[in-house]
């Protein structure tokens, strides 16, 4: 989170220590805020996290066929662009492991941003900082980091969570790219929550629920398949 300018790993922190306990390999990332490169330097950073960690898979005891993507708000954004942007070459980046698959096999998007490019949004102050560029400026730009404008139907299943009192990202974002992924016959899982809130699991007894949809998520998605 944070607006691609702020925030840190500690922020996931109860993601970190529960996940493990369930039998999950967990990475926290981070990645250069605005301040030091504008977008879409966070995204490539984000497929470079997921190149290095698929290229030490064996290293690492994971399954570079199961990697799963959660982020909320900004993170969330990052989230979704790892899962749709993974067939972007001008998206991957400097980082390193070239040649190795940024792609993933799940995501969980907690309210994050999803289109850039609509009048209503694009010129929020935080994206012109993000972009250093107004829409009218670079709208190619503002396209190309926009999570929706990437949607086809062999990307992977996704999770949507997002309350319907958020004031930061409407959640008019969160439906918008829902009815891409139902239009498209993306598997995918939209959990609305009336009455709730930008960083919704920040509360208890949210975040146990949140859990729970993401436990459900994660056993269906990326259940280990029998051998053929």
């Amino acid at each position: 989170g944070g607006g691609w300018q702020s925030g840190g790993k500690k922020d996931y922190k109860i993601y970190a220590v529960q996940y493990p306990q369930r039998g999950y390999v967990v990475a926290l990332i981070s990645y250069r805020f605005v301040q030091e490169a504008p977008l879409p330097a966070c995204i490539e950073d984000t497929k470079c996290a997921v190149r290095w960690m698929r290229a030490n898979a064996a290293e690492l005891h994971v399954d570079p066929d199961r990697i799963a993507v959660i982020g909320g708000s900004a993170g969330g954004h990052l989230a979704l662009m790892a899962g749709y942007s993974s067939d972007v070459p001008e998206l991957e980046g400097q980082g390193g492991h070239a040649g190795v698959s940024s792609a993933v096999a799940a995501v969980v998007d907690l309210y994050g941003p999803t289109n850039f490019t609509l009048p209503e949004v694009r010129d929020h102050p935080v994206l012109l900082n993000g972009f250093k560029k107004r829409y009218d400026e670079a709208p190619d730009l503002y396209r190309l980091a926009s999570p929706i404008t990437h949607v086809d139907a062999k990307d992977p299943p996704t999770l949507v969570i997002q309350g319907t009192i958020d004031t930061i990202v409407p959640t008019s974002q969160s439906d918008l790219l829902v009815e891409q992924l139902r239009s498209l016959g993306v598997p995918h899982y939209y959990a609305r929550l009336d009455g709730w809130p930008h960083t919704l699991d920040i509360f208890p007894e949210v975040n146990v629920y949140v859990q729970r949809l993401m436990d459900s998520f994660f056993t269906e998605v990326l259940a280990e398949k029998p051998a053929s």
